[in-house]
């Protein structure tokens, strides 16, 4: 059953008919509902005075950190009269949507030597890793930040045209920029890059792989972009094939998730392995191994496994397979 994970902009009208009004949007820059979304080079700004020297604060960075129950960071938002000093005719403000009473604009600050310190924000909060705080973010904050990072990160890439290099020019409030040579005039649009990322399992084992730049406890399910000419299903034969030398049968879709580090969308697959002999093929994997969930239970238990984290797509997979051999193992009553 698919299901709507963090870092969905789940609650955002993307108001694709009123951006393309001028008036519309020149309006909503200086409505009272307004919000600002500031980011700096890819860094989301949050209030964490609440967090420091907590424990899942500062556990926020490591793969098998806990999800907060008690969120401890909230994304700090800018008023209009608060943005105006910010808004100087060359900074990129960028149209999210509205949601509720409030329109949302990301407000791209990267050409600031340290935004933190500017008057607008001084004292409020600091620009940080959005991937590292982001499971003590609630859903909403999650998704919206995410968001906003995505979409600037992309106009930061395409400030000049791919195909002839000239400048180009943000138009309908930030969803095309179009390129300034009259004799090319490209339109060019946000990209997601497609991934798919399976868990993949033989009988009552799951496969779970290590990168060699990863902590030598910490496993997760395998990954990788879609390439050309590929549909999502062949994608995920290739690279389980590429990466541990095991050939796939039957492919599930289960669920995706955006992934904005960059802009990826991840998309969640089960598969069923038609062998077991694991044969580390390529450069992505150091090692692979196959796990039954009394060894993912007592890995975690002694603390020699780390896994993906709670907000992952990559955790969830893992967990829906541990929770289905649960609900195997309980006996149906009869009536």
């Amino acid at each position: 059953m698919s299901e709507e994970h963090f870092y969905t902009s789940e609650h955002i009208d993307r108001a694709a008919v009123q951006r393309c009004d001028e008036a519309w949007v020149n309006a909503r820059l200086s409505a009272e509902s307004t919000l600002f979304v500031p980011v700096w080079r890819e860094k989301s700004f949050v209030d964490r005075a609440e967090a420091e020297g907590d424990t899942e604060y500062r556990l926020a960075g490591r793969p098998d950190a806990p999800a907060a129950p008690d969120r401890r960071l909230k994304a700090v938002f800018l008023r209009p009269d608060e943005a105006v000093p910010l808004l100087d005719g060359h900074r990129r403000a960028v149209l999210l949507g509205d949601s509720g009473p409030h329109t949302y604009f990301a407000l791209d600050l990267s050409d600031l030597d340290d935004a933190a310190k500017h008057r607008s924000l001084a004292g409020r909060g600091d620009f940080v890793g959005l991937r590292r705080v982001g499971p003590l973010l609630d859903r909403f904050d999650g998704g919206l930040l995410a968001y906003a990072r995505g979409m600037l990160h992309w106009h930061q890439q395409h400030a000049y045209c791919g195909v002839c290099g000239s400048r180009t020019v943000m138009l309908e409030a930030g969803f095309i920029r179009r390129c300034t040579n009259a004799e090319c005039d490209r339109q060019h649009f946000p990209r997601t890059d497609p991934a798919i990322i399976v868990l993949v399992t033989h009988g009552d084992r799951a496969l779970l792989g290590r990168q060699a730049k990863w902590d030598a406890t910490w496993y997760s399910v395998l990954a990788g972009f879609v390439e050309p000419g590929e549909s999502l299903e062949q994608a995920v034969r290739r690279e389980v094939k590429e990466e541990a030398g095991i050939t796939v049968g039957e492919v599930r879709y289960d669920s995706s998730q955006p992934w904005p580090f960059p802009s990826s969308l991840m998309i969640g697959f089960t598969a069923e392995a038609l062998d077991d002999d694991i044969r580390i093929g390529d450069d992505e994997l150091e090692e692979a191994r196959w796990f039954t969930r009394a060894d993912v239970d007592a890995g975690l238990e002694a603390g020699e496994l780390r896994l993906s984290p709670r907000i992952s797509i990559s955790r969830h997979l893992i967990e829906s397979w541990r929770r289905a051999g649960v609900d195997e193992a309980v006996p149906v009553k009869k009536a």
